[in-house]
């Protein structure tokens, strides 16, 4: 029986070429915008007879609420409409594979699971800032994007779709949320309370995140059974499998298996509360440190940071990446009557009390004026594009005689350092024409998106030893609050020409990244090996000005410590 929808011109402005694929909410078609002559997806969502003048309404509401999800790991609803009772969402046409067609191809890489895991926290992160929950994500919900540079590119499919499923008139999780589990949901992938038709919040993502990590790193399914009916009984009975037993041979499994831990707790309440506390235990996880290598730094935070894993409060601010994973592997899984915990948590304690005095005296007699010996700035080693997280904060090490030879010479402050090697403003040669429009956009305030940028990313591919097209997609993620990624373009902009660390606003990105609760640590990393002891005055000001709270001004307090030795 031909498709009805397939030639048809909704609203007048998309022709329906193809049919794609159904999901758990409508049909998704090829399209193309006639005025643009665009390729797009379209969603028709089913509705029986001719919307009510409510239901219109809320379908309106909905819909602009997903069409102001902007973020690079979420595919965007662009526009909608209701064409004779046809209620449809227009959104990007991308082109890639779903993580569930990549599963089928054989196991990942530990480095590149945690990748996808990362920025799929990163999307979900986005959706529940707005108050939109995903309630159906799984791998064949996750697609991947090959771009120029990042291979697994994630973008979430359908976040949000499931508020076009439920009835009445208040249809937003943020409004209605016990609505949420009874309708919607894969059995592989769906928590307990979701199973058993009870209150369903952002944190039923959180679940569903980590089966999937759990999935990518076992290379099965936490939970098995012959029938949908056993799986469900098994999420909501069994208790959480262990990586470590399932894959004795992967040397990540005990650090990642506290995360695990926490993420499939079976109550909401003992999981992250949000997407980004389970990133950034994952990051710290990712970093592969071995728990015996914990330093006094590394416990520094105060204890409302180390919450446990099987804890059911819900702290008030996500913990530091430096923590929690490290700790609860050691001795008996992290339990809490285990000596070694106990000597973290004492350790953790007196580390806490120094730094705070400390921290405290020098804010009591401001900012340092006396000048600190010169250290040189290390040139970062490129990391893999595949993992998600930068290696625990140290200060620039002397590489050994076995790898002094194959590793390049650390690059030199500029008081000491080659005439060649000094910074210097890159904007002072004339500015290429591709990049031009960018530049004064970005000078101007403006927001600009990924298509925006996309003849940035085209001319560092012909010119590779440019840095001035990654300094400006570096600031240009700043701008949008995009801040790990913003300290990734960065480092490959210094990469491409170190000289180009004299970029006037790569610094000061820098560190307004060295405040953020995720990307802090990778940024103070980033600003130790571009410029070393060249960051100082302009840190110093930046801790005269304060960063708004005391955990980012610590963060800043820090990172003068370590530049300072």
């Amino acid at each position: 029986m031909p498709d009805p929808f397939i030639g048809r011109t909704l609203g007048g402005r998309y022709d329906v070429l193809a049919r794609l694929g159904a999901g758990g909410v409508g049909v998704v078609y090829q399209g193309r915008q006639v005025k643009l002559d665009r390729p797009v997806a379209i969603r028709v969502l089913p509705q029986s007879g001719a919307p009510s003048p409510e239901w219109r309404r809320r379908f309106e509401r909905e819909a602009r609420a997903l069409s102001a999800l902007a973020h690079p790991n979420v595919v965007p609803v662009t526009d909608f409409g209701i064409d004779g009772g046809v209620p449809y969402l227009v959104m990007e046409l991308l082109q890639g594979k779903t993580l569930a067609e990549l599963i089928n191809e054989g196991p990942l890489p530990p480095a590149r699971a945690l990748d996808i895991v990362g920025q799929t926290l990163r999307g979900l992160a986005e959706g529940h800032r707005q108050g939109i929950a995903h309630r159906d994500l799984k791998p064949a919900n996750i697609l991947l994007e090959s771009l120029p540079d990042h291979a697994d590119h994630v973008r979430l499919v359908d976040l949000g779709m499931g508020r076009f499923l439920e009835g009445g008139s208040s249809p937003s999780l943020a409004e209605n949320p016990s609505r949420a589990g009874a309708a919607f949901g894969t059995p592989s992938y769906m928590a307990p309370e979701q199973i058993k038709g009870e209150r369903v919040d952002a944190r039923a993502d959180i679940y569903a995140a980590g089966v999937i990590l759990f999935e990518l790193l076992a290379g099965r399914l936490p939970y098995l059974a012959d029938t949908a009916e056993g799986v469900m009984e098994a999420h909501v009975s069994q208790p959480v499998p262990s990586l470590p037993k399932v894959r004795p041979d992967l040397s990540i499994g005990r650090l990642v298996q506290p995360v695990l831990e926490r993420a499939l707790a079976k109550k909401p309440a003992g999981r992250y509360p949000q997407a980004l506390w389970m990133l950034s235990a994952l990051e710290a996880a990712g970093s592969g440190s071995p728990p015996s290598a914990a330093t006094s730094a590394d416990l520094a935070p105060t204890l409302k940071q180390l919450p446990p894993v099987r804890s059911a409060r819900q702290d008030p601010e996500p913990p530091t990446v430096k923590q929690l994973p490290h700790i609860a592997s050691a001795g008996s899984a992290g339990e809490p009557g285990s000596r070694s915990w106990r000597a973290a948590i004492a350790l953790a304690v007196l580390a806490a009390a120094v730094t705070t005095g400390v921290t405290f005296l020098r804010r009591q007699r401001g900012p340092r004026v006396e000048s600190a010996k010169p250290v040189a700035a290390q040139a970062p080693a490129p990391a893999p594009q595949t993992t998600p997280t930068a290696p625990p904060e140290a200060p620039a090490q002397t590489p050994s005689p076995a790898t002094a030879a194959t590793t390049p010479p650390p690059a030199q402050p500029s008081s000491t350092a080659e005439p060649e090697q000094r910074p210097r403003d890159p904007w002072q040669a004339p500015v290429p024409e591709a990049l031009q429009p960018i530049r004064d956009g970005l000078e101007r305030g403006a927001r600009l998106n990924e298509g925006a940028l996309a003849p940035a990313y085209a001319f560092a591919r012909q010119n590779p030893g440019d840095p001035r097209p990654w300094l400006l997609i570096g600031h240009a993620y700043v701008q949008l609050g995009w801040m790990s990624d913003s300290v990734e373009r960065y480092q490959r902009a210094y990469r491409a020409d170190p000289t180009g660390r004299g970029d006037p606003q790569m610094l000061e990105d820098l560190l307004k990244a060295v405040t953020h609760r995720v990307a802090g640590r990778a940024a103070a990393r980033a600003v130790r090996d571009i410029y070393g002891a060249e960051a100082l005055p302009a840190l110093e000001k930046a801790i005269a000005r304060g960063a708004g709270d005391r955990d980012a001004n610590d963060r800043l307090d820090h990172l003068r410590d370590s530049l300072a030795q």
